[in-house]
């Protein structure tokens, strides 16, 4: 459900670390094999110069981390929905290219089953949209883009939004969804645009990629026993997935349902049918539950929960916009 900006970036993340990761066992093959060509008395010799310098080894490893840490917070901003300091490494220009690339291809893989813009469900789906767009005309990232409805003939229960102002719709997730849960699932998929998740995802897969995976895994195929480092390697990649990745990719889900369920309180739809829409999805939903940590988005059931304890703050917010 909701294949979103960050679980689109989530695959770009694991390709990424794929081929760092290959990149690291070619390096540290090549450099077990040059070590290996050398005599034990050339090696002794490479060790003791390198004991001898080990001061001044880890000073400099100490200078580079210090300059990469520098370059990593003067890539932070403050990101004004959340409140925290987030890491931005890459131009917002460039992220938009690709989103329009990726938004190309949906519209052509699509083609054949988008809805006439007569259709009933059509201007069902536009309706909840044109309403979330005016209730937040005061948010500069949603004023100043020009938005594209498409709705897709498919039973897939997805919504999408891109960066460039694509919002793709699948005729299964309205078969789901009442107006007003449509309207808080749409503004989950506006929040990730605006909260930049593509960007901060891609931030995080660059730091993965630069300080665990480039230092790590060529000493693994240089150092361990042949078939130990393939098994090493795949376990690290494993855990820094499990431990890095997919919690990062959660975090942004559950930071975009309460951003969302914001967008669409000041439109005035009935916050408490976020919750329910998630209550019945854990009705259908036949995944083992165990199976979350392996997930790029929360259980249905912590999602509800989460929603639910929205609503209050929901509430007051209607209350202000005079709901």
């Amino acid at each position: 459900m909701c294949k979103s900006c960050s679980s689109l970036d989530y695959m770009a993340t694991a390709a990424v670390m794929q081929l760092t990761a290959i990149f690291g066992a070619v390096v540290g093959l090549a450099a077990r094999f040059w070590w290996t060509r050398h005599t034990a008395e050339t090696r002794q010799q490479y060790s003791a110069v390198v004991w001898e310098n080990r001061l001044y080894i880890g000073l400099a490893v100490a200078c580079c981390l210090g300059m990469f840490g520098a370059y990593l917070w003067y890539h932070t901003e403050l990101e004004p929905w959340t409140g925290s300091r987030r890491l931005f490494l890459f131009n917002g220009q460039m992220l938009m290219r690709q989103a329009e690339c990726e938004a190309q291809e949906l519209l052509e893989s699509t083609r054949s089953s988008q809805l006439d813009t007569a259709h009933p469900v059509y201007v069902r789906v536009a309706d909840v949209t044109s309403r979330l767009l005016a209730a937040n005309s005061g948010v500069d990232a949603i004023r100043d883009r020009q938005w594209n409805v498409v709705v897709v003939d498919s039973p897939t229960v997805n919504a999408i939004v891109e960066p460039n102002g694509l919002v793709l719709v699948y005729v299964g997730l309205t078969s789901m969804a009442n107006d007003d849960q449509l309207a808080i699932l749409v503004g989950h998929e506006f929040a990730h645009c605006l909260l930049r998740h593509a960007n901060q995802l891609s931030s995080i897969r660059f730091v993965v990629a630069a300080l665990l995976l480039v230092p790590v895994i060529p000493v693994i195929w240089a150092l361990l026993p042949l078939g130990w480092n393939m098994l090493a390697h795949l376990c690290w990649l494993i855990v820094l997935t499990l431990c890095i990745v997919l919690p990062c990719v959660r975090s942004c889900e559950v930071e975009a349902d309460r951003i969302g369920m914001e967008l669409a309180a000041k439109a005035c739809v009935d916050v408490k049918q976020g919750y329910r829409f998630w209550d019945a999805m854990a009705v259908i939903d036949s995944r083992p539950k165990l199976l979350w940590v392996l997930s790029m988005h929360p259980t249905n059931e912590s999602r509800s929960r989460h929603l639910f304890n929205l609503i209050p703050a929901a509430t007051e917010i209607q209350r202000q916009a005079g709901c």
